[in-house]
């Protein structure tokens, strides 16, 4: 979510005289309080930053009035307690950390009883054994690999870290690049390493594609089949025809808004309100046929998070379906956090380091193995990445990755990035997460960082690490 522009707005009208626009000053003081609260939460718990760092890219005072933001949010960090305070005008919001399940917010004061609900992970060994064997199996350095120009992947790594103008910062936390299987290259911006989890924000709708295609190899999903809202099953419902592929290619048609400048958007709503995330989606109204349209909705990905819940009884056994997913990839770092109902926020709320963003990559280059392990059933990563996947996107999107297929097929459109090949595919998240796949070069391009207003060439970034690759 664009933080920068939400806090303007919310200050803004947090402080104007009382008028008729009184309400939704509070509101959009209330959605920056709570969008504060949890990415503060979230970055000093689940990444172990500084609240400096936070307060410098976060909320980086890019113009005059983002700096008088800043000095009037007050932040107040329980340290002990492990929760985070914030208020700006009107606006109040609290988040907390829970072991094993990052941060969430909280309606009101800090409830001691969802701490302890929130907490029965302890038991279990979430991190697989560390050991310095070579990536992706251990944590060793990184490769020397053959026919790889180690000057030129260094200079590709340099550009990725430029600051070129200061009243623009790119922020660039971590790159990883692997090749034919091994970790070649990789650097961290200051008070990042290899064992830092950062955000990935909607990257993590690709790692929800990754667990549903777990729980289909084992037959615990259904792609075809109906998802369990009981509201849609009602007589002459238009939602009944809405089946679970519908919301992995975002064609469900249901009426939403994804905009993260308004307060009132559908996406702010349930992020910054709503203690049931997919309650929030699911209550949606029908605006399309099924199938007929692509309407970006992270409200789609947070029901499929809470089909995935159906399959397990009891919550612990759900809350430790992502690790153990994870220990399956060796990715040691990552983690998913839940909205306050306890259903994991797919959409957005996913953390790991570069070295885990990129087995993730690895394990949809390698067509869903990993170890000689099956993890995705065999054609999940084809049908995923297939035009036919997201008809409506016009070859934009597929279940939850993004495409770089023409929109025309040989037509006069250009494909979302020209420069690259056909068969790229990746995952992208708010403020210039990627986890780039390309399987014509074998190669994975993880970059990681804070950059506003998409200031930031992922395009530049992979054509100068191909170039270096061959």
């Amino acid at each position: 979510m664009p933080a920068r522009h939400l806090l303007v707005a919310a200050f803004s009208l947090a402080l104007a005289p009382p008028t008729q626009a009184q309400a939704p000053s509070a509101e959009l003081a209330q959605a920056a309080a709570a969008y504060a609260a949890k990415v503060t939460a979230s970055a000093l718990f689940v990444s172990g930053r500084s609240l400096d760092s936070v307060m410098e890219q976060e909320f980086a005072p890019v113009r005059p009035l983002d700096a008088m933001i800043r000095a009037l949010l007050e932040v107040d960090v329980d340290y002990e307690a492990r929760a985070v305070s914030c208020r700006l005008g009107v606006g109040r919001a609290t988040a907390v950390f829970h072991e094993g399940l990052g941060c969430s917010l909280v309606q009101g004061e800090v409830d001691p009883e969802r701490r302890r609900y929130a907490r029965p992970l302890a038991p279990f060994d979430l991190l697989a054994a560390r050991t310095d064997a070579p990536w992706p199996r251990g944590d060793g350095a990184a490769a020397t690999a053959q026919h790889v120009d180690a000057a030129a992947l260094a200079a590709a790594l340099d550009a990725a870290f430029e600051e070129p103008n200061p009243k623009q910062p790119v922020f660039t936390r971590a790159v990883a690049v692997v090749r034919r299987g091994q970790l070649v290259a990789e650097r961290y911006g200051d008070g990042v390493d290899a064992q830092t989890p950062l955000p990935g924000w909607s990257m993590t709708k690709s790692l929800t594609n990754a667990l549903i295609g777990a729980h289909v190899a084992r037959g615990a999903f259904d792609v075809d089949a109906r998802p369990t809202v009981s509201a849609w099953r009602e007589e002459g419902d238009p939602r009944a025809g809405v089946r679970n592929r519908h919301l992995l290619a975002m064609s469900a048609g249901l009426r939403w808004r994804e905009d993260y400048t308004d307060a009132s958007s559908d996406a702010l709503q349930m992020l910054l309100f709503r203690r049931d995330h997919a309650a929030a989606y699911a209550q949606q109204p029908a605006a399309a046929a099924p199938g007929a349209s692509f309407q970006y909705a992270s409200g789609a990905t947070n029901l499929l998070c809470r089909e995935l819940r159906s399959a397990y009884v009891g919550r612990r056994a759900y809350w430790q379906m992502p690790a153990r997913f994870f220990q399956r990839l060796g990715m040691h770092t990552a983690l998913i956090e839940t909205d306050p109902s306890g259903t994991f926020v797919g959409s957005s709320y996913g953390y790991a380091s570069a070295r885990d963003w990129a087995r993730l990559g690895l394990l949809y280059l390698q067509d869903g193995v990993m170890f000689g392990d099956r993890v995705l059933p065999e054609g999940w990563v084809a049908r995923s990445t297939s035009r036919e996947a997201s008809p409506p996107s016009e070859g934009r999107y597929g279940w939850h990755l993004w495409l770089n297929r023409d929109p025309d097929g040989e037509g006069p459109r250009a494909r979302r990035w020209p420069t690259l090949p056909r068969d790229v595919f990746s995952m992208d998240g708010h403020e210039g997460q990627y986890v780039v796949v390309v399987p014509s070069d074998e190669l994975v391009v993880v970059r990681l960082g804070c950059t506003k207003d998409g200031g930031f060439s992922i395009a530049r970034l992979v054509e100068d690490v191909r170039a270096a690759c061959r």
